[in-house]
């Protein structure tokens, strides 16, 4: 076998080391695809994106083409994996995917540049030993470790990287604005100009060598291996100081949405009061309306009687509750929102009791019924035959509450399995995760099912709670 590589070792040579770019760009792209999954809604975006970027770069790289042309036909390549991803991602989040797809192209060349200046130490190294130079077995099998090595190494760097951002860039479905982009890529433009220049510094030292103006090999260099190494610092450090940011700008939303839960229960608390006084003020003066009730029937007056009762009932119902729950809180709460729901022209109904008896506080069951009734009546806009239900039971200790409501089109569920929400302006989106909270302060939690029946699509929000 050792023999006929001596005899051969041109041509084996070039068939080793095109199986091993080969193999090298196939497991590349594999890494691709798991670089961009954990930003995809479907894993058929990031596999397919990564096949296609697979197949135009191995067509590209058996093209005998200019190095200008290569430039341009990897940014065509790029620029088409950003289309696809896109498109095949429900068209979601498009600034992450330029910035996904640039730094995966700059992660992957850094990692293979890394390898190839400590390739130019190791052959320092092992010239320096007479056996290695005195023996063409042992040229042979240096030539195939260290390729083996190589590839290998520069894959596992690779990983490595890729595991690190993405442990570092936590919120991995917010949308990326062009601003964060720029200030994301600032970084990596250092690379995009110092790649072309390392390149061409490369490639003049090999024509050098090919006219014989240059004798000695390309020198190995520390400083470049050093520029190789903490390249990415900065680029790291910008993804955190971006995330770091972002989770302080979610604490003052929270913040704000916590501060409006608690106006929220101090109108709650002066509607109580309020509707508590106008019924001590009618207790008050319930003497006077009995006095007149019977002087009313004592003379007869039948008609004058039956109005006044009529009288009294209506402002009497206008101080209670439309709906009555068995809490004063929680009554003002589902009668706002019933309220809300004729005049959105949504249809309103269910069976919601106060849990007697279990250790759960009425202001944080108000935050829950607050947040999942008004997402229900938000979720209804534009419903035709709008439709919004709750329901409650008790088992053992155990409170449960289930919210319903017509929806048009089934909502996407994020990674802790709560819906995003649609809207834009600052402060939306923490509805559910209030409502977790609290759940979990009672040690239960919510349940979101999507489903269709006859026909029509309904959405459920089951939460539980433990007393």
């Amino acid at each position: 076998m050792m023999d006929y590589l001596t005899l051969h070792f041109q041509s084996f040579a070039e068939t080793y080391s095109l199986v091993m770019i080969e193999v090298y760009l196939l497991l590349v792209v594999c890494l691709f695809a798991y670089w961009l999954r954990p930003f995809s809604a479907n894993l058929k975006a990031p596999c397919l994106t990564a096949l296609v970027y697979w197949i135009l770069s191995t067509i590209n790289n058996h093209t005998g083409t200019s190095k200008e042309a290569d430039r341009m036909i990897a940014v065509c390549i790029l620029a088409l994996s950003v289309l696809i991803l896109w498109v095949l991602d429900e068209k979601r989040n498009p600034v992450q995917k330029i910035f996904l797809c640039v730094l995966f192209r700059l992660i992957s060349w850094l990692s293979i540049e890394l390898l190839s200046e400590i390739g130019f130490f190791e052959r320092d190294f092992i010239f320096g030993f007479d056996w290695y130079n005195s023996s063409t077995e042992a040229i042979i099998i240096e030539f195939i470790v260290w390729n083996l090595i190589f590839y290998v190494l520069s894959l596992l760097l690779l990983y490595a990287v890729i595991r690190i951002l993405h442990r570092i860039y936590r919120h991995k479905k917010e949308e990326l604005t062009w601003l964060e982009l720029v200030i994301l890529l600032i970084p990596a433009c250092t690379l995009l100009l110092v790649k072309p220049i390392i390149s061409s510094y490369f490639l003049l030292w090999m024509d050098g060598i090919g006219n014989g103006s240059i004798t000695d090999n390309i020198p190995a260099n520390i400083y470049r291996v050093a520029f190789c190494i903490f390249a990415l610092f900065p680029v790291i450090i910008i993804i955190v100081l971006m995330q770091n940011l972002k989770e302080k700008q979610e604490e003052e939303l929270i913040h704000e949405s916590v501060s409006r839960q608690i106006e929220d229960a101090e109108r709650y608390t002066s509607h109580i009061d309020d509707m508590y006084e106008k019924m001590r003020a009618f207790r008050h003066d319930i003497g006077n309306h009995l006095t007149v009730i019977r002087g009313l029937a004592e003379n007869g007056k039948t008609e004058e009687l039956a109005d006044y009762v009529g009288e009294l009932q209506t402002r009497f119902g206008e101080l209670q509750p439309s709906i009555i729950t068995g809490n004063a809180i929680t009554d003002v709460v589902l009668s706002e929102m019933a309220d809300l729901c004729q005049k959105e022209q949504i249809s309103f109904s269910g069976s919601f009791q106060y849990p007697e008896g279990l250790d759960i506080n009425a202001f944080d069951l108000s935050v829950i019924l607050n947040n999942a009734l008004m997402n229900a009546i938000d979720g209804s806009g534009g419903v035709p035959e709008a439709a919004v239900s709750i329901k409650s039971l008790i088992k053992d200790r155990v409170f449960l509450i289930s919210i319903r409501n017509k929806i048009s089109e089934r909502r996407k569920q994020n990674d802790d399995g709560l819906i995003d929400s649609t809207k834009k302006q600052s402060g939306h989106g923490y509805g559910l995760k209030n409502i977790r909270s609290i759940a979990g302060k009672y040690k239960g939690d919510i349940e979101i099912h999507q489903e269709e029946v006859n026909g029509e699509l309904f959405f459920t929000l089951n939460i539980m709670l433990v007393g």
